[in-house]
């Protein structure tokens, strides 16, 4: 008899259908970046990424938007930082599954 938890791919697949990942994308640059650490906390707990990753975006992301609102943000840097991370976690999703073959 056949144990499905033990015969489990080892790393499942991020996205389950292929319209999945523009979704996603868009849904992180329509956010401005604050929906990345679901994504990437989804991502972790189906192993695709290390619980780092999420923990890293949640930290950069909400803690910019925090810590500018705190200090007064003063010479506007909340907005460059913000940006970067935006563009590092639309990339980041749009390559998480790139590696992945079929015949797995």
């Amino acid at each position: 008899m056949s144990n499905p938890y033990l015969e489990a791919p080892l790393r499942a697949r991020m996205y389950a259908k292929t319209w999945h990942k523009p979704v996603w994308v868009a849904a992180v640059v329509l956010s401005a970046g604050l929906l990345a650490p679901p994504l990437f906390f989804i991502a972790a707990k189906k192993r695709v990424v290390p619980l780092a990753v999420p923990a890293l975006y949640a930290a950069v992301i909400y803690g910019t938007a925090f810590l500018s609102d705190a200090a007064g943000n003063r010479g506007n840097w909340a907005g460059g930082v913000l940006l970067v991370a935006l563009i590092t976690a639309a990339v980041h999703a749009a390559i998480l599954d790139t590696d992945w073959k079929t015949a797995r």
